[in-house]
């Protein structure tokens, strides 16, 4: 009888040894899929440090401003948030007062002097966290992305998608010169865009970073970074109300450097006049970023522009001939941070 199970059991360890084999072969692959970097890669290989949120490749420019208006906040909200924003703050959670203090500041809802506190913590968190060139873990925004071989700025910032000018990252890491970025420098990667609000009553445009992503397919809800609150800068307006109040994208190909100025219909000038010719009026490094309508308001509009000024008395001022005049150094950062066609700016009464 022995000898009629032993075919049985030759049978039986056959089965066990396959099984035993098929488990270790479907944990090394558990292994291998747990291990494999699922960052993604940009040109050359380069690989981000941190991860930050994934972008779509059916993403399209916004044809609307990325809920510029009031957060939906009630008043009894605003004040929680506010609160428990400035506690976070004074406990170090940076990133989470961050987010709260910037939604109860978009809310409308809070006191002058809360707004005026929740925009000095915003402003220095800001300097902290997104202007610094520091990539703080777990911030959503913020990462650091170490170049490879081949690796060109330009092109690593397309392949990301980040929506923000590589003159931007080269500003806050502190790179004067793209060519000088090495195989192997690991440089802060900041995911954008940057908009603007403009409060013609205040002379003030609001800095912001708002990322509203496409959604990959229908079934999918669109992801949504939270909108931070970066700087508040003072600007100079048309006079007479010439500063049309509506929604407005930066225009393609339209951000200029050293740009020639062609006086408007409503200037006493006639002729253009070039960046170093006498009576230039665009400021020291002649920047102008061109602004295109977008809503029912400024549909159609293209003459308006953000730009520097000869002039630094008219900044909170109503002395220009419509378009939105900064200082030097404030027109060389906004230019620095809106990128066209994704970035947007708000003018409000």
């Amino acid at each position: 009888m022995g000898r009629n199970y032993r075919p049985l059991l030759g049978i039986l360890a056959i089965a066990a040894i396959l099984a035993i084999a098929v488990c270790a072969i479907w944990g090394l692959v558990r292994l291998t899929i747990w291990l494999w970097p699922t960052r993604p890669v940009g040109p050359g290989g380069g690989v981000p440090q941190s991860r930050p949120a994934q972008v779509p490749a059916t993403a399209t420019a916004p044809a609307t401003a990325p809920a510029n208006g009031k957060d939906e906040l009630s008043e009894a909200q605003a004040q929680q948030a506010f609160g428990t924003g400035m506690a976070m703050l004074k406990d170090g959670k940076l990133l989470a007062a961050r987010t709260l203090l910037s939604k109860a500041l978009f809310s409308g809802r809070l006191s002058a002097k809360q707004e005026g506190d929740a925009r000095a913590a915003l402003t220095d968190l800001a300097e902290k966290t997104i202007l610094s060139g520091s990539a703080l873990d777990g911030d959503p925004y913020v990462f650091r992305y170490t170049f490879q071989p081949g690796n060109v700025i330009n092109r690593v910032e397309r392949k990301l998608e980040l929506h923000v000018p590589p003159q931007f990252v080269l500003r806050i890491n502190g790179i004067a010169d793209s060519s000088k970025i090495r195989a192997g420098q690991t440089v802060t990667m900041v995911q954008g865009p940057f908009h603007a609000i403009v409060t013609k009553s205040k002379f003030t445009l609001d800095l912001y970073l708002h990322r509203q992503e496409s959604s990959p397919s229908q079934s999918q809800p669109a992801s949504r970074l939270p909108k931070i609150f970066v700087k508040r800068l003072r600007v100079g307006l048309g006079k007479d109300d010439t500063t049309p109040v509506g929604l407005w994208r930066v225009a393609l190909g339209k951000k200029l450097f050293r740009a020639p100025w062609n006086p408007p219909a409503n200037s006493p000038l006639r002729q253009t006049i070039l960046w170093d010719e006498a009576g230039y009026p665009l400021g020291k490094e002649g920047y102008w970023i061109s602004l295109e309508g977008i809503d029912d308001r400024t549909r159609g509009e293209e003459a308006y522009g953000i730009h520097g000024t000869n002039d630094p008395s008219s900044i909170g001022k109503a002395e220009s001939l419509g378009c939105i005049r900064l200082a030097d150094a404030d027109i060389d950062l906004v230019f620095s941070m809106l990128y066209e066609k994704w970035s947007t700016v708000e003018v409000r009464p």
